[in-house]
């Protein structure tokens, strides 16, 4: 084997591993702001990663595709991760996460009561 598929199979590998850690903290995690924070993250990264180690052995045309793939995913993954926290939080889903800290007071309950701030809306 030569340096060129060492490369591309490393970070073949470590691509693989950080999407397969993606779909872990979707598994685990409690509720949906968290679980997105963990799929847009590690598919953006994996992705990307997977197109980088494929341009070590593709031919020039593979390139350009290579190269397309990356930058469609990055425009839309924050694109696509936005839509679907704005869509859960105007359904009001609930953060369950502990510490969870929501500006809005709208999808945390507060156990002391205070009054909103003047400036807000």
């Amino acid at each position: 084997m030569d340096a060129r598929e060492v490369v591309f199979n490393a970070l073949l590998l470590v691509s693989c591993a950080v999407m397969t850690l993606g779909v872990i903290g979707i598994l685990r995690m409690p509720d949906v702001y968290t679980k997105l924070h963990g799929a847009s993250k590690s598919t953006f990264l994996g992705v990307v990663l997977l197109c980088i180690s494929a341009t070590i052995i593709a031919t020039p045309t593979m390139n350009k595709r290579l190269v397309l793939i990356a930058l469609i995913t990055v425009l839309t993954t924050p694109l696509a991760s936005h839509a679907i926290g704005r869509s859960a939080f105007l359904m009001h889903e609930r953060m369950e996460t502990p510490g969870a800290v929501d500006e809005s007071h709208v999808l945390v309950t507060d156990d002391h009561d205070t009054e909103e701030p003047s400036w807000r809306l």
